[in-house]
């Protein structure tokens, strides 16, 4: 742990669980978002629907197995904050994958060159997806075997119910169609909720979202171990109130390129995703790189992680129809 860790005001606000999960050296529950410029693959289309049990890395992020080449099962992060899928150099080994080159891969902190590999087929369960070609990272800064990214996810619909432990990928617009857009003064307790979403550099961004009186975009990135504003996300607060600019701590944030940023850590104000409010929220402010690659430096922005996303029952992101449902877990049933 270090020094900036040992602020009494810090120790004050969190759990001693949570210091242990967000304090870590590079190659432990790393903060990722892995991003390529050019990752737009050709167009595949939906297979079969898959639900799976699932298990979770010591990031408390959901993970799957995955199958390369007809080998495996590999666990997989899930990670729909990264826009094409990643497998760890141990695996790339194990499975004999070809060689595809080099690319600048993007992550939160820069940019690094990493090495590429041919997947000829990858599987989710009974979904597929063939002619991948994927970045090559040490399993130590992934975390797991691999990311499955959003270049697996692309005209498909994707639930996670972390109520049940389970991960259902189906084609757009599959499974119950439900949520809809009420009045959260009138909507049900436990309603699902419906949230328009749009497309920005391979991720959805829900524009229906605030953080306090801040309005953000906000990007769900399930492969986050924190949710993470940007500066002009903190300056705004700040502004509406003052007292929450004493109340930030710093931390440290690792990439899975490697990169470490540094981070102001804070009970967030009220965050709210399509009417649905989430209270006391420990998340941290940074000038990330991936915020200036998405070019949002500038106004109000939010990467939703995984501790966020626990706080529903499930999540289903529809890359297809571009929309989000959140529904809420039933009263008393709230994550620890």
């Amino acid at each position: 742990m270090t020094a900036d860790w040992t602020r009494r005001g810090l120790a004050a606000a969190l759990a001693p669980g949570l210091l242990a999960a967000c304090a870590t050296t590079p190659g432990e529950r790393p903060l990722v978002s892995v991003n390529l410029l050019d990752a737009e693959p050709p167009p595949q289309p939906p297979t079969d629907a898959a639900l799976l049990e699932t298990a979770f890395d010591e990031a408390r992020r959901m993970t799957v197995p995955v199958y390369i080449d007809r080998q495996g099962p590999y666990p997989f992060v899930i990670d729909t904050g990264a826009n094409r899928t990643v497998v760890s150099r141990e695996l790339a080994r194990d499975c004999g994958l070809a060689p595809a080159g080099t690319a600048a891969v993007h992550g939160i902190a820069g940019v690094e060159p990493a090495d590429l590999a041919q997947v000829r087929r990858l599987r989710v369960g009974s979904v597929q997806s063939s002619g991948l070609t994927l970045p090559v990272l040490p399993r130590t800064r992934l975390g797991a075997d691999g990311l499955l990214g959003v270049d697996v996810f692309r005209g498909r619909r994707v639930r996670m119910d972390f109520g049940q432990n389970r991960f259902e990928i189906s084609p757009s617009g599959g499974g119950a169609e439900i949520g809809r857009r009420t009045d959260s003064r009138i909507r049900a307790a436990n309603e699902p909720v419906r949230v328009p979403a749009q497309y920005r550099f391979g991720q959805l961004v829900i524009l229906d979202a605030e953080v306090g009186d801040v309005k953000v975009s906000a990007f769900i990135d399930s492969g986050s171990q924190v949710t993470v504003g940007n500066r002009a996300l903190r300056d705004a607060a700040v502004r509406l109130r003052p007292e929450f600019g004493v109340r930030l701590a710093p931390v440290p944030l690792i990439s899975a390129t490697g990169q470490t940023a540094r981070g102001e850590f804070a009970t967030l104000p009220t965050v709210r995703l399509g009417g649905l409010a989430i209270h006391q929220v420990l998340g941290v402010f940074a000038d990330l790189h991936i915020f200036d690659l998405w070019k949002l430096s500038d106004r109000p922005a939010i990467l939703v992680g995984v501790d966020v996303l626990r706080h529903f029952q499930d999540v289903t992101l529809d890359f297809g129809r571009k929309h989000v449902t959140f529904t809420p877990r039933p009263p008393g049933r709230r994550p620890r």
